[in-house]
């Protein structure tokens, strides 16, 4: 595990959610299949009501430069600020070279470090946690983005994957610097449970087995496992990893006054949060109306938060993430 409480007080301003235009309901989903299914028939199994794909021509650059300009536009941040910019994904726009490069043009940067993370749908949180680090130990300006686009990997007969993901993005800056912030970091931690390497996985593609060796369609595509050993483990894994940080800084849960979990499906985030004995009024769900946006769903649902929630300075706000690979994120702000 990878515990870290700044020496130094740290802020993030932002965080700033964009989503895809293209609205897709469950019926649009059910017509695919040719199924009689009603549409209730997947909120029920989900929770998801409808999500959000991209264009055909939209890449993860695409949407990862989309929410950037939208938080460095709407709080005038002057570029000049950035060092570093942080992309967490695992849709890329290729295989190689890494996304975070093609990130720069489309925002005027120049001259910033890169770093692309893959840490599935715990990436917003890694990639805060990270630029936690860095933003410590260079005491500069961190731009953080958690992009996904899932659209493009899901095979349209498989209802399981299809009814359940989405493409999102969201993005923040990790900074030293308190002016215009909206959170203090307070703590985090990373952790994995490699008992679930790869049970969320899309087969071909890489060097295990790279594309021009493939010979069966269907691995291109993602394709999750062992269902409900999967629930129970994200619901596991997201818990105890919440759990684990409180206990860390001597806090309870009554301590905390919202919760912002990833937004797998609205029966693992209600199961989660009655395993954890959380309060569900202090959950923010927006899984309903984004689907699984991967990595960038905590960012989004953070968003919505500060935007549409009744958030307050000075309340407490614990970040739970976990999820392909068994990568889990944890993180405790603190509202300004």
């Amino acid at each position: 595990m990878s515990f870290m409480r700044p020496a130094e007080p740290v802020y993030l301003l932002g965080p700033k959610a964009w989503l895809p235009e293209r609205v897709v309901t469950n019926q649009d989903v059910l017509d695919w299949m040719g199924t009689r299914a009603r549409p209730s028939w997947i909120t029920h199994r989900t929770g998801v009501e409808q999500r959000h794909w991209v264009e055909d021509s939209q890449a993860c650059s695409d949407i990862a430069a989309a929410a950037a300009t939208r938080l460095l536009e709407d709080y005038r941040i002057d570029r000049k600020r950035i060092t570093q910019l942080l992309l967490a994904t695992v849709s890329g726009d290729f295989p190689t070279p890494p996304s975070s490069p093609l990130i720069l043009p489309k925002l005027g940067l120049d001259g910033v470090g890169v770093l692309d993370l893959s840490a599935a749908c715990a990436g917003f949180t890694s990639a805060v946690h990270v630029a936690a680090g860095l933003a410590q130990a260079s005491d500069t300006d961190q731009l953080v983005i958690a992009a996904d686009i899932r659209s493009k990997f899901l095979n349209k007969e498989d209802l399981a994957t299809t009814a359940l993901f989405g493409d999102g993005a969201a993005s923040c800056l990790v900074s030293r610097n308190r002016e215009q912030a909206d959170f203090q970091l307070i703590a985090s931690e990373l952790a994995a449970d490699a008992s679930m390497a790869d049970i969320i996985a899309i087969r071909a593609g890489g060097s295990r087995l790279p594309h021009h060796q493939n010979t069966d369609p269907a691995k291109v595509f993602l394709k999750m496992e062992h269902g409900a050993t999967l629930f129970m483990k994200g619901v596991d894994n997201m818990s105890t990893a919440a759990a684990r940080l409180l206990r860390r800084l001597e806090l309870t849960l009554a301590d905390v006054d919202w919760f912002v979990p990833h937004q797998a499906n609205l029966h693992l985030i209600r199961t989660m949060t009655d395993k954890l004995g959380a309060d569900r009024a202090k959950v923010v769900e927006t899984v309903q109306f984004t689907g699984n946006t991967s990595g960038a769903s905590v960012g989004i649902a953070l968003a919505h938060l500060k935007e549409k929630l009744p958030l307050q300075p000075g309340q407490r706000i614990l970040l739970i993430s976990a999820g392909a690979g068994g990568a889990s994120a944890c993180a405790l702000l603190r509202s300004l």
